[in-house]
């Protein structure tokens, strides 16, 4: 065999195939063999512009970040589909692409100074006011972000804010469009509506009408899923025991106390605010800083100087006077500064994110240790809080135990002295008390309790409060019975009947009227507004505003109201009101309604970007 492998090795197919590999070893490298064996197509092309498994993935990431985030306290992330966030995170994906193609075509473009100027100013890479490198990677690796990537993800923001912006701030209305919408929106209607209603107790259902609204509406009448179970509560305040601290605790408690008190001391401190706004930018708000320095080494009263200058509403007043404070109170530079004055002097201007300070310390003094009857009630309460806290923890360990092994709740009642108590009946839309919170819901429906009707694993709906649930009833969705159902369906099908015969009256009426021979109760409203908010039903103002003029010949309308009324409408007189528009809110006005246009304008040529777009997904 080993010959003939030899001899075979000679032929000029086996020296064809041992160039080819000799060619992509030269030009690719070893790995080249191995992609051609297991390369995966990436997961879409926009106009060849390929979108890879990489930037699907960190996009499907971030979503289900901000997802979790919006659900707050009753996020679970059992609950989120991956096929269907995955499919939201490609479809925006490929709209990304399809827009800066688009922009990147018009010629628009986003400068290396630009994307510096944008990360700097961002206020979550900024440490009191200014950008910090370290909370800018910080920040991007939480998100999981390289600065190379991130500076991709801000790039492409910033084109399609311009692709956008292409349109959405170069539409405009000329001057006779706004009057022309400005006429139609101050329009006024005299109308004349006359009612039609039927006593719904007069009308007459029998049982097959019954019988068949039953049969037609089945599917709607049906009850939602429910669970009953059974509970468990493990409460950390039922071990606080205020009565069990003893004397030793409340020393050890007072003497920690004490040491945290050594060594430490607060400042009495005044201050002048300087804001930094539109109105005064920082280069004014330090050039006032300078003046008031000046003012006081010339011997002017700091309190004065602060009445008069300092923008802190709380202090001003009060001669910038702030009492006393302590370290780490206010962190970065008002407390470097201040805690580096002596007495009586007053700091170099200091930037904030408040503003400009200018800081006198007045005085300093040792922190003072509270006496002990001052503080021991408090003391008491700590210390009990504290050892209910290690006892809550080994009892939720045990809890835990105990859930797990335990095919129902009588064991971890008996052994931690829980009482079992039964709730409502739940739907999955949630119940009421703390059973309202959805992590209780879920697992008051989960597998785990409803189908192998085991013990619910502990559920901490609030800090230091667990529960165990166990099932106690299932009721599945089923179909109501008639006679459950009965009165409700004779009352809708007298309300239907009413509705209909009143609907009937008014078309006869409308008829006869335009023959002008009908004698009709009417109601006459005169300079109806568009939105007017008079004693009108919006489906009357709605269809008075959608008929034509009065001419020659008088129209009607019959239309349905929502309490079964049928009402019937003419219009007698197209009008204006005399309440005029100022000039500066129809300039907002236009404005508003050219953003509209200039936003559909956008959207209907992305739709065609996208329709001629070539686009794969694999």
């Amino acid at each position: 065999m080993l010959q003939s492998m030899r001899d075979n090795s000679q032929g000029i197919i086996a020296k064809v195939l041992v160039g080819l590999i000799i060619v992509v070893f030269a030009l690719w490298g070893v790995d080249s063999l191995v992609g051609l064996a297991t390369a995966e197509p990436p997961p879409a092309e926009v106009n060849g512009k390929v979108i890879t498994k990489n930037e699907l993935y960190r996009g499907i990431d971030l979503q289900r970040r901000q997802v979790l985030t919006q659900m707050g306290d009753n996020a679970d992330p059992a609950m989120l589909d991956d096929v269907v966030l995955r499919k939201v995170v490609l479809d925006n994906l490929i709209e990304r692409n399809v827009q800066t193609s688009a922009a990147e075509e018009l010629g628009l473009f986003v400068s290396d100074q630009m994307l510096d100027q944008m990360i700097v100013s961002t206020p979550e890479f900024q440490v009191d006011g200014r950008f910090d490198r370290n909370q800018f990677e910080s920040a991007l690796r939480g998100a999981g972000f390289t600065p190379l990537t991130y500076r991709e993800l801000l790039k492409s923001e910033a084109l399609m804010n311009q692709f956008r912006g292409v349109y959405e701030q170069s539409a405009f209305l000329t001057p006779t469009e706004l009057d022309h919408l400005l006429a139609l929106n101050t329009q006024t209607r005299d109308i004349r509506v006359a009612r039609f209603s039927v006593d719904t107790d007069s009308q007459i259902v029998s049982d097959a009408d019954v019988q068949a609204a039953y049969e037609r509406m089945g599917d709607q009448l049906m009850t939602q899923e429910q669970v009953v179970v059974d509970y468990v509560v493990l409460d950390q305040a039922d071990f606080i025991d205020p009565d069990s601290v003893t004397e030793a605790e409340i020393n050890s408690a007072y003497d920690q106390l004490k040491v945290s008190f050594e060594g430490g001391e607060e400042r009495s401190a005044s201050h002048i605010l300087l804001e930094i706004n539109d109105s005064q930018p920082i280069e004014a708000a330090l050039a006032k800083a300078e003046e008031i320095r000046t003012k006081l080494a010339a011997g002017e009263a700091f309190s004065a100087l602060a009445a008069e200058y300092s923008q802190d509403i709380g202090s001003a007043n009060a001669g910038g006077a702030l009492g006393y404070l302590t370290p780490g109170l206010f962190e970065g530079p008002f407390d470097d500064a201040l805690f580096s004055l002596n007495v009586g002097e007053y700091s170099e201007p200091v930037e904030t994110e408040f503003g400009i300070h200018i800081i006198k310390l007045n005085e300093v003094r040792a922190r003072e240790v509270p006496a002990l009857s001052e503080v021991r009630e408090d003391l008491v309460y700590d210390v009990a809080e504290a050892n209910a806290e290690e006892v809550y923890v080994s009892a939720l360990e045990r809890l835990t135990d105990l859930a797990f092994s335990s095919g129902d709740l009588a064991v971890l009642a008996e052994e931690l002295s829980l009482d079992i108590q039964t709730s409502e009946p739940l739907t999955r839309n949630g119940g009421s008390g703390e059973f309202s919170d959805q992590k209780l819901i879920r697992a008051a429906f989960s597998d785990v309790v409803t189908k192998e009707r085991l013990n619910s694993d502990p559920i901490e709906v609030s800090s230091g409060r667990t529960f165990v649930l166990n099932l106690n009833e299932l009721r599945p969705a089923r179909q109501l019975e008639l006679a459950e159902v009965r009165d409700d369906l004779i009352t809708q099908l007298k309300r239907s009947q009413a509705a209909q015969v009143a609907f009937e009256q008014a078309q006869r009426a409308q008829a006869e009227a335009k023959e002008g021979q009908a004698d009709i109760e009417w109601t006459a409203v005169t300079s109806v507004a568009r939105g007017a908010a008079i004693e009108l039903e919006p489906q009357i103002i709605e269809a008075a505003f959608a008929m034509a003029r009065p001419g020659g010949s008088r129209n009607y309308k019959v239309v349905q109201l929502t309490d079964g009324t049928a009402a019937l409408i003419t219009v007698d007189a197209v009008g204006t009101t005399e309440e005029q528009i100022a000039d500066e809110l129809q300039t907002q006005i236009a404005t508003v309604l050219a953003s509209g246009e200039g936003s559909q304008a956008f959207r209907t040529q992305f739709e065609t970007l996208k329709s001629n777009a070539d686009i794969v997904i694999n």
